[in-house]
C-alpha cells in the first residue's frame, strides 16, 4: 500500500489562520486613527475625520449627515478637539419588519489632540451637506517660510562693519 506524501506550506496555514483571526476581530475593536506623528485618539472612532494639513493650517472634515448644525457642539480644551452632537432616530417601521438594520442613532462624540502649533481660538467652522469643516490656523513660528539667497553669496549678518 502506497501513501502520498504532501508538501506542506506553511504560508498557506498561516493565510488561513489570519483569515479566521481578522473574521473574529473584524468590527469589535475600531481602528484608531492617529493626527501626525505622536498624535492621540481619546474616543470612540463613530465618527470619522478626514485631516489635511495645509502650509498655514489644519483642515478637519466629518462627515455628519442628517443632524442638525445647530445641534453639534465643538470645543478646545487643553489642545483637544472635542465634537458631540446626536443622530436622531424617527421611527418608520415597527422592530419585526426590518430585515437589515445597520443605520445607528444616538448620541456621538469624537476627540482629537491638537498639536501644540494650532491657533485654537482663531479656528472656524462651516456646516454644509452634512459634511463639518473646521479649519485651524497654526501659529506664526510654525508655518513654513522660504529662506532666499543672497545674490552676492554673502549675508548681511557676515558683511564687515564699516565703524
Amino acid at each position: 500500500m502506497a501513501t502520498a506524501l504532501t508538501r506542506w506550506d506553511p504560508a498557506a496555514d498561516f493565510a488561513a489562520m489570519r483569515s479566521l483571526m481578522d473574521r473574529v476581530f473584524e468590527g469589535n475593536f475600531p481602528r484608531v486613527p492617529v493626527f501626525r506623528n505622536g498624535g492621540e485618539d481619546l474616543g470612540p472612532a463613530n465618527l470619522a475625520f478626514d485631516v489635511i494639513e495645509t502650509g498655514d493650517s489644519f483642515v478637519i472634515k466629518a462627515a455628519i449627515p442628517g443632524v442638525d448644525p445647530k445641534d453639534v457642539d465643538i470645543s478646545v480644551e487643553d489642545d483637544v478637539l472635542t465634537i458631540k452632537g446626536e443622530f436622531e432616530h424617527k421611527e418608520e417601521a415597527s422592530e419585526e419588519n426590518y430585515l437589515r438594520r445597520e443605520i445607528r442613532y444616538g448620541t456621538f462624540q469624537r476627540q482629537l489632540r491638537l498639536p501644540p502649533t494650532v491657533e485654537a481660538e482663531k479656528a472656524e467652522a462651516a456646516f454644509e451637506h452634512g459634511m463639518l469643516r473646521l479649519s485651524l490656523p497654526k501659529k506664526p513660528e510654525a508655518r513654513a517660510r522660504s529662506i532666499k539667497i543672497t545674490p552676492q553669496g554673502v549675508l548681511e549678518a557676515e558683511k564687515p562693519s564699516t565703524n
